[in-house]
């Protein structure tokens, strides 16, 4: 549920503090690795590139905005050491997630992307109908994520089936953060599913 760090055009996005301010009720569900392991980050899905797509291709990806707003991606810390996938799991338990709640499905979402690294796997979490990249897009994305990448990902309830994942993803050369806002949907069978996915600016 996983672009160039500049972004060339920067259309409007929600604040990040228009969806902090609505998590007054909201539950923090620390979901893990799911979402941003190995390169998928639901941002990543978007294509677009940090070097060539990379996380926030998935997120304009996901989104299906070409001039997705990717200036929330920004490095942890300038001069972060290289980190390594085992200081990631020391922070972030690892989760293929599950398609019976909204926290479930993004965790799978990021799972896929970043661990299995498999574009067909990842559409398959989203709504036949959603406004979605296609599993070749995605896989396209997938792939500009360097093999080794690891992430964190923490799941808050802003709303009714919809829910900010702030995301850490941790390359081998440095980690970069960055917020996205996701709905889901029930399909008729009970499956929880991606219905959209939206990069949120920092």
């Amino acid at each position: 549920m996983v672009a160039a760090a500049e972004a060339g055009r920067r259309p409007a996005r929600p604040a990040a503090s228009a969806v902090a301010g609505s998590t007054t009720s909201a539950t923090r569900s620390p979901v893990g690795r799911g979402l941003f392991y190995g390169g998928v980050g639901l941002a990543a899905v978007a294509m677009v590139g940090m070097a060539g797509w990379g996380v926030s291709a998935l997120v304009g990806a996901l989104s299906g905005d070409d001039d997705a707003d990717f200036g929330g991606l920004v490095p942890a810390t300038a001069t972060a050491p290289p980190t390594t996938a085992a200081a990631a799991e020391d922070r972030c338990s690892p989760g293929e997630g599950d398609q019976v709640s909204g926290e479930g499905v993004i965790a799978a979402l990021e799972h896929r992307y970043y661990l299995l690294r498999s574009g067909p796997a990842v559409r398959e979490l989203m709504a036949p109908a959603a406004p979605l990249p296609d599993a070749a897009t995605i896989q396209q994305g997938i792939d500009t994520v360097p093999l080794g990448t690891t992430h964190c990902l923490e799941v808050t309830t802003i709303g009714p089936n919809t829910y900010s994942a702030q995301i850490t993803e941790v390359r081998p050369d440095r980690p970069y953060e960055f917020k996205q806002r996701i709905t889901t949907t029930t399909a008729e069978d009970g499956r929880v599913l991606i219905r959209s996915i939206e990069a949120v600016g920092g």
